[in-house]
């Protein structure tokens, strides 16, 4: 038998050289970036900011409503292709949890615990998210750690100015009027953040996709009453019929608020620009507020005007601006019980599991972490 000729062990060898190089970018890249996929369009915002302006793509659609979706088999192939899904958790990804559960992609939690997980809401909680989330970017993703850091920096700054200048929005409110009632609970995190009080919610759950009973809606209506709370916010884009009942059978105020990315070039396209928005339609939202209550007390003041005097008893009025008068307080929602990082990203999806470290990124799904 003929020996192979040393050519020929060359060019075999520089084939198998090729070869092994292409394994790491077929078993961990998609197509574009560094395979980063995330579950909202808001943290896909989020993450690339982090990642210095990595492409990273969003499961759930823009403007799809997170609790409602319901992922596709195209969902299942571009999570398994991924090197690291980034989620928000807490249950905001809806069904897509059960998918991220059978694949073996590793996967990095925001929030895990049984609190509001609605922490982008609070630009404080996003920035204490960020360390845990860079580690993952660098560990598992395979981004530089200097230019990771670096542009960790620049965000963390960017959010802790959005945080003054949200706090400096919300102050222009009166205390004695910052209470609302919202259509579910949603802005927990907000709410505290700013010193804003939820009375109540028209359903308890951090999903809009509950129903109120018509006797909840009675009870709500006899409490806002009760409190002279004139505020109903609801989830922009949401299921929102019940808390517009609401508001009309109070006559309360009632306002959308987004609480999910919008449209790139809209005022709600980035983070920012979204929590602003919020923000703005909240103050305005208190400023009718607080004209309708400053109308009652101009009106029982002119009592020297026989017209109004034979229609009005300024009893009765000093009584309806009694009713109708806000409370200051603060809100319902306790906090999340949380460590300094208020993330974790184990790829055994179980967000009950606790560890010493809010993250890890190991491979292995059954120990839960990811090395």
């Amino acid at each position: 038998m003929l020996s192979p000729s040393r050519a020929s062990i060359r060019t075999l060898s520089v084939l198998l050289a090729a070869l092994l190089t292409l394994v790491p970018a077929a078993c961990g890249d998609t197509e574009e970036g560094a395979g980063i996929l995330a579950g909202t369009p808001l943290w896909a915002a989020v993450t690339s900011d982090l990642a210095c302006g990595e492409a990273v793509d969003a499961l759930i659609p823009l403007g799809a409503d997170h609790h409602a979706y319901e992922p596709s088999l195209a969902d299942r192939g571009r999570i398994d292709e991924a090197r690291l899904v980034v989620v928000n958790g807490g249950g905001v990804e809806g069904t897509l949890q059960d998918t991220l559960k059978a694949s073996p992609t590793a996967i990095h939690r925001i929030h895990r615990g049984d609190g509001d997980p609605h922490l982008w809401l609070d630009p404080l909680a996003v920035a204490d998210a960020l360390p845990a989330l860079a580690e993952a970017l660098v560990q598992v993703a395979g981004l530089d750690a200097n230019e990771v850091e670096a542009c960790r920096r620049d965000l963390d700054g960017e959010l802790r100015s959005l945080d003054v200048e949200l706090a400096d929005m919300i102050g222009t409110i009166p205390e004695e009027h910052r209470v609302l009632v919202t259509d579910h609970e949603a802005l927990g995190r907000y709410v505290e953040r700013y010193d804003l009080t939820v009375l109540d919610t028209v359903v308890h759950s951090h999903s809009s996709m509950e129903e109120p009973s018509a006797h909840d809606l009675e009870h709500l209506v006899e409490e806002m009453l009760a409190e002279g709370v004139r505020l109903v916010a609801a989830e922009e884009d949401g299921h929102d019929d019940a808390a517009r009942r609401l508001a009309e059978m109070t006559g309360a105020t009632f306002v959308e608020l987004p609480l999910r990315l919008g449209p790139a070039q809209s005022p709600t396209g980035t983070h920012a620009g979204m929590l602003r928005t919020l923000t703005d339609r909240l103050v305005d939202a208190f400023g009718d507020h607080s004209d309708h209550d400053s109308g009652h007390s101009d009106h029982s003041g002119h009592s020297g005007h026989s017209d109004h005097d034979s229609g009005h008893d300024s009893d009765d009025d000093s009584d309806h601006d009694s009713d109708h008068s806000g409370h200051s307080g603060h809100s319902d929602h306790d906090s999340d019980d949380e460590s300094d990082h208020d993330s974790d990203h184990d790829s055994d999806h179980d967000s009950d599991d606790e560890s010493d470290h809010d993250s890890d990124h190991d491979s292995d799904r059954d120990s839960g972490d990811h090395g």
